[in-house]
């Protein structure tokens, strides 16, 4: 019999699907990444095979496949069920998600340093290095990291995620915001988004390091990132499928809002829906999720 304060097995399920269908989809999105860079480096060609990017429209199928097979690991009763073991999932899929997203500012900044040589021999593996370096990253901390030491630095390296988070999304509107002003006033202006995007994601590690500094405050940080990646998903599918259904019936946006505007919609809403269901209702996502 379970101790009463194990996770339940409904929740233990969720976590390990979530475990098994990310490291399904990373593995094939990172070699299709790595395949489509190989060869936009050594041939003339912009467009990898299609095998190639079958490998890379079949990423999403791998969370399906890979969270049948967690599934089946719990319930099946291989798979270890203790609190401990429990907690440690629950940081590497927390880990493997956020650094896996974060993972486009070094390569910004890559592409920032070296320009159009980040597409050459051997430059074009950095972006594969660095999600490698997530992956062994998000296991020795989950996996390798001294229980206590993740207790004691817990708070702080929520905030650091969090401040990572928003700082990435605001760099992000900036860039749309002033890419749009140059676009309306005809302003010839070559625009890189990446040092402003690199720099507001440094900054904001830096600023939610330093202010989080106690337990509810790394819970709170906890939620406002699990809100904030689920509410991109849902608005980035919802303006887009808003889009197909309004050009299917012959109507089109475009000659009334202009075209940044609905790069920004996704983006803002987001963030303004995590930050106020986080902050504002204290919402308990996360710790429903992982059984906190």
């Amino acid at each position: 019999m379970p101790s009463p304060d194990e996770p339940s097995t409904q929740k233990q399920t969720l976590v390990s699907s979530l475990q098994w269908g990310l490291i399904q989809t990373f593995v094939l999105d990172t070699f299709g990444g790595l395949l489509r860079n190989y060869y936009r480096a050594t041939t003339d060609a912009f467009l990898p095979p299609s095998w190639v990017t079958s490998i890379e429209f079949a990423a999403p199928l791998g969370l399906l496949v890979g969270g049948i097979g967690g599934y089946r690991w719990v319930t099946s009763g291989r798979a270890a069920t203790s609190t401990s073991a429990h907690r440690n999932r629950v940081v590497f899929v927390g880990a493997l998600l956020a650094g896996w997203a974060l993972a486009i500012v070094p390569t910004m900044a890559f592409q920032w340093l070296l320009g159009d040589q980040l597409f050459s021999v051997p430059y074009f593996v950095l972006p594969t290095l660095t999600a490698v370096a997530v992956f062994v990253a998000s296991y020795l901390l989950a996996y390798r990291v001294d229980t206590e030491w993740y207790h004691q630095h817990r708070i702080r390296l929520l905030g650091a995620v969090k401040g990572a988070f928003a700082g990435m999304l605001l760099g992000f509107i900036g860039f749309v915001v002033y890419g749009g002003y140059l676009a309306a006033t005809e302003t010839n202006y070559s625009l890189s988004g990446g040092p402003g995007i690199v720099v507001a994601t440094c900054l904001g590690a830096i600023a939610g390091y330093v202010l989080t500094d106690s337990e509810r405050g790394g819970d709170r940080s906890a939620e406002f990132v699990v809100l904030l990646i689920v509410s991109l998903l849902g608005f980035s599918l919802l303006t887009t499928l808003s889009m197909a259904a309004l050009s299917a019936v012959g109507l089109s946006l475009f000659d009334f809002i202009p075209s940044f505007v609905f790069s920004l919609i996704p983006l803002v809403f987001a963030l303004g829906a995590a930050s106020y269901l986080a902050y504002g209702v204290q919402t308990t996502f996360y710790q429903r999720i992982v059984g906190r």
